[in-house]
């Protein structure tokens, strides 16, 4: 039915083409001899963390949750009180502050595992670490039945339940010992969610206090998406269990201790050239004691102790950096390998090792390196030999550190930079640094600019990359989302993204990767809002923008061809009769002596003391104001003045922390839309303006201007607003001017696949209407018969589900319109891509 659309589809556009009264919005010339950059091989890769339980009880297989009773193990130094995990105390290594930072914690006595016992029955558990199997991870589980008058049974639902399905094998290992007083039996149980036995195999144990290596295989009779293991103990005595694991037989590409099937194809449907792992934020940790430490992630899962995610869960470790290595060989993409540069998450605890200890951090990044790619003869490299990898894994690039910044993480790059190169020059590696510049930084291959915004930005920064100079470093956009205002990733959002890749590669030449984040979320626990791929325990889903990232990836040109145009006209517009206001960003900073001029000349005198909103720890004193805290943002709305004509005057200076200033202007009374001067931003790197959306800063708007902000150093500012147009004058010296525009929503891309000798049209059309444009090739000649790959839907708030898992699907279709010179009548809300073969 769903093809028969299709076809019925193509030929309503076909007759629409041919149709007299058909007049185009706009006339797209597209000349075939006028090569652009090329697009990278390597510009579409994927992104992996350990967030929204996106492997354990995502795309690793395993099905037991705290598998080694490892749950309640913490972070050296850190303490919990109820259900709230507090860090160890440490100094930010810029603002010397301690940041009172909390994590969600468990009052579980045994995180994931429960006793079922009857009246007649009497039993207990409790963690111990008594003669562990493996010391690397000592805590095992002592059950104790007391009598034995009916079974107890000890049972875990895994996470949110076992998707266990008739006559599918499972693998059950369990490492157990009993004492010699336990006289029962144990028998492993698949379990309904009704409690319902699918299938049983007896655990044989030698009742000497030894341990036991259990593997059994285990056949449900019958299909349960929410089902249970269970051991069951028939008899009085003592008994302890060190690890218990479930996996399905079927793993993706068959390895042991692999990965879930279907989240993994999905994964692969993307076609990824690379995989980033294993971060983001866990790479540093909150504070260094809880950073992802890839050592422990090798070898039998046994012994793999785990760690606490900076996400507010344990990580067991079972996706380790070799599975993620074996997974990119699976399909054929390369590695990177992000390593920790001695420093914390400096949106955290920001706390950094001390200079003696830097070397410590290079040996364990020289180490992975040499894991990944060493000869065998090698010491890590002869251990991935004995881990079952002789040769070489595909590892390519290394990141230097995650979302770090500052002169100390310069200093640390350049250190960790030539050491690498000096030993393998061949690997790509990449700074930290956003489009601002490389600070201190001697070099870089490439720099990781980052961007979680609302739809207005990725449509009206499509060319944020035109004008950013070549030949010093490539770019690689290695965390980016439409993640504000847009529900759990409607259509705009994806439409927002494909507009945005369509600039990333038209300056292929310069942006060489781009990695879509976060990756995945298991629907049960949600920590970022918005996701490129939902699961469940039976079911993947993929985002309208899981699509948009898989045709751009399908349909990547080898090279750009010349348009004429690459995005509809955006019309100038008028700046909101809005308020205007102060703040800040992980910065301490002081205003004084402001001053409001209106259009007619008459001054107004703010009283600061009145304001409409407010974030931060702001005061009054001797007719300053000050906000002394760390959050980002702070903002401070005054109440005297709203208007869109006036010049505002005042001084501003920074008093400790790592950026500049903000001047919010054409506030809504609500506080949720304007616009802000972000004055030394981006870890006082540059000034732009951003958008204010949803109450947030969501991203910049035109021009960045590379500047940096002193401490302690007063400066007047002058910012000129009129209607049409602001400008931000510092100590008399025009800064930054800013023009606010409509959105353009619609965005075209041209290139051709030299592989299959066709040209490639990537058309955005954002608007609720139908994009009627005329398109004319030239150089070269065309077949009239190609292919129309479209993502399209009613409204673009819609959104895919569990239930509606492709409510939102790419439709493919042949189509006999093309020419030198034709019409298209583009959909409303849609993503489509023509492929048009050259003669």
């Amino acid at each position: 039915m769903k093809q028969t659309l299709l076809c019925l589809a193509a030929s309503a556009l076909f007759f629409s083409a041919c149709d007299t009264n058909f007049v185009p919005q706009d006339e797209i010339v597209i000349n075939l001899q006028e090569k652009g950059a090329e697009v990278a091989p390597s510009m579409y890769g994927i992104f992996f963390e350990e967030i929204n339980h996106a492997g354990d009880g995502g795309l690793y297989a395993e099905l037991v949750k705290n598998r080694s009773f490892e749950e309640l193990e913490m972070p050296e130094g850190y303490h919990a009180e109820g259900n709230t995990l507090y860090p160890k105390k440490v100094h930010n290594h810029i603002t010397g502050e301690v940041k009172p930072e909390r994590y969600r914690w468990t009052t579980e006595p045994v995180p994931g595992w429960s006793l079922k016992v009857s009246e007649a029955a009497d039993a207990e558990m409790k963690l111990t670490k008594e003669n562990p199997y493996f010391t690397t991870a000592p805590n095992n589980l002592k059950v104790t039945v007391k009598n034995g008058k009916t079974p107890v049974r000890l049972v875990n639902e895994g996470y949110w339940g076992m998707n266990l399905v008739k006559g599918n094998a499972y693998l059950l290992r369990a490492i157990i010992r009993a004492s010699s007083t336990y006289k029962g039996k144990i028998t492993a149980l698949l379990l309904s969610d009704k409690d319902e036995v699918l299938a049983s195999t007896p655990i044989e144990v030698t009742g000497s206090d030894s341990w036991n290596d259990i593997h059994r295989t285990i056949t449900p009779e019958s299909t349960s998406n929410k089902g249970k293991l269970a051991l069951e103990f028939d008899g009085a005595g003592t008994v302890y269990l060190d690890y218990v694991s479930l996996f399905p037989e079927k793993t993706f590409a068959n390895r042991p201790n692999g990965l879930r099937k279907d989240v993994a194809e999905t994964l692969a449907g993307l076609r990824p050239a690379f995989v980033r792992w294993p971060g983001g934020c866990v790479v540093e940790g909150i504070s260094l004691e809880n950073r992802f430490e890839w050592k422990k992630t090798l070898g039998d899962p046994a012994s793999r102790p785990g760690e606490y995610s900076t996400w507010g869960y344990r990580c067991s470790y079972g996706f380790g950096y070799y599975e993620m290595l074996q997974f990119c060989e699976d399909i054929n993409a390369d590695a990177m390998f992000v390593c920790n540069v001695g420093m914390g998450c400096q949106f955290r605890m920001g706390d950094a090792s001390s200079e003696s200890e830097i070397a410590y951090y290079l040996d364990d990044c020289m180490d992975a390196i040499e894991y990944a790619i060493g000869d065998a003869s090698t010491e890590w490299g002869a251990k991935r030999a004995e881990h079952g990898h002789p040769a070489p894994f595909p590892l390519k690039y290394v990141e230097i550190g995650n979302e770090n910044w500052g002169d100390e993480y310069d200093k640390r790059f350049d250190i960790f930079y030539v050491a690498i190169k000096e030993k393998y020059p061949e690997l790509i590696l990449i700074s930290n640094h956003g489009m601002g510049g490389i600070g201190k930084s001697v070099r870089t291959d490439m720099i990781d600019p980052h961007w979680y915004v609302n739809p207005e930005f990725f449509f009206q920064n499509t060319k944020l990359f035109d004008d950013q100079s070549r030949g010093k470093y490539d770019v690689y956009v290695g965390e980016y989302a439409c993640n504000s205002n847009v529900g759990g990733g409607n259509l705009r959002a994806a439409l927002s993204e494909a507009a945005f890749i369509s600039g990333m590669e038209r300056n292929g030449d310069l942006v060489k990767m781009a990695s879509y984040a976060p990756l995945l979320e298991n629907r049960n626990d949600r920590a970022w809002a918005v996701n490129l791929i939902w699961l469940d325990t039976d079911q993947v889903v993929g985002r309208s923008s899981y699509y948009v990232q898989q045709m751009a990836a399908e349909n990547r040109p080898t090279y750009n061809v010349k348009s004429n145009i690459t995005m509809s006209a955006p019309l100038p517009v008028d700046y909101n009769e809005g308020r205007i206001g102060f703040g800040s960003w992980n910065t301490q900073v002081e205003f004084k002596d402001v001053r409001i001029t209106r259009q007619d000349g008459t001054s107004v005198q703010p009283d600061l003391a009145r304001c409409t909103d407010k974030r931060g720890k702001w005061q009054i004193e001797n007719g300053v104001l000050n906000q002394t805290s760390s959050e980002a943002p702070t903002k401070y709305v005054m109440d005297d003045f709203s208007g869109n004509q006036f010049t505002m005057e005042c001084k501003a200076r920074k008093v400790g922390g790592n950026e500049g200033f903000f001047i919010y202007l054409g506030l809504s009374e609500d506080g949720q839309k304007g616009f802000v001067y972000n004055i030394g931003g981006w870890n006082n790197q540059s000034t732009a303006v951003e958008q204010v959306s949803g109450g947030r800063n969501a991203g910049v708007m035109g021009k960045t201007v590379n500047q940096r902000i002193e401490k302690d150093k007063w400066y007047d500012i002058r910012l000129v607003v009129a209607p049409g147009k602001s400008e931000l004058y510092m100590d008399n010296e025009l800064i930054l001017s800013h023009v606010p525009e409509s959105t353009p929503l619609q965005f075209i891309s041209s290139g051709y696949d030299e592989a299959t000798r066709e040209v490639i049209i990537k058309v955005v059309n954002a608007e609720g209407k139908s994009y009627p444009a005329r398109i004319k090739l030239e150089g070269m000649e065309v077949e009239s018969t190609g292919k129309v790959i479209s993502l399209a839907s009613g409204s673009d708030m819609d959104e895919n589900s569990f239930e509606e898992p492709e409510k939102i699907y790419p439709e493919k279709s042949e189509y006999n319109g093309f020419g030198k010179s034709f019409d298209y009548n583009f959909p409303p809300f849609s993503y489509t891509i023509l492929r048009i073969r050259t003669k």
